[in-house]
Formats: C-alpha cells, structure tokens, sequence
C-alpha cells in the first residue's frame, strides 16, 4: 500500500467517526423530558430549548388547567343526574 492510499483511508475513517460523534450529539443533546400524572390525567412535555425547570413550570400550569376542566365536568356531570343536591346539600 502506497502513504497516499494508507493517508486515504485514514482520512476516511476520521471523517466516518466525525460523523458518528455528531449523530451521537444531536440524538443527547440537550433534550429536556417530563411527565406529571394525577390520577387518570397525564401531561408529557419536552424541549430542546427550555430548562427543565421551566418545562416543569409550564406542566404544572398544565395540569392545574386540565384538573379543574376535569372537576367542572365531573360537578356539571354530577347536577344533571341530580346528585348535587344529596350529595352537597340544599335543593329539593
């Protein structure tokens, strides 16, 4: 083998790893992942840009929203089978 052939080759394998290292760092790279659950409700973030505590932050407003959609629904759910007013007092 010629020094240019074996300088080829290694010039090859160099640019192969570079390679690897640089699929290696966009696949870990700086991907933040959270998950609360409450009950039966579940909210999934994640970000690329944003910290984790500002993931965390914006879950938890999150899932104080949906859980208080969920309560609204289970209370208007509640008044039209007319349990309400035994459960809660009042009415009849």
């Amino acid at each position: 083998m010629s020094e240019s052939q074996n300088a080829d080759d290694l010039e090859e394998q160099v640019d192969e790893l570079q390679s690897k290292v640089e699929r290696l760092e966009e696949q870990s790279q700086g991907r933040n992942q959270i998950e609360i659950s409450s009950h039966d409700l579940t909210v999934q973030a994640s970000s690329e840009e944003a910290e984790m505590e500002e993931l965390m932050q914006l879950c938890s407003e999150e899932m104080e929203n949906i859980s208080k959609r969920a309560l609204v629904g289970e209370y208007q759910e509640l008044e039209q089978e007319g349990l309400h007013s035994q459960l809660f007092g009042g009415g009849d």
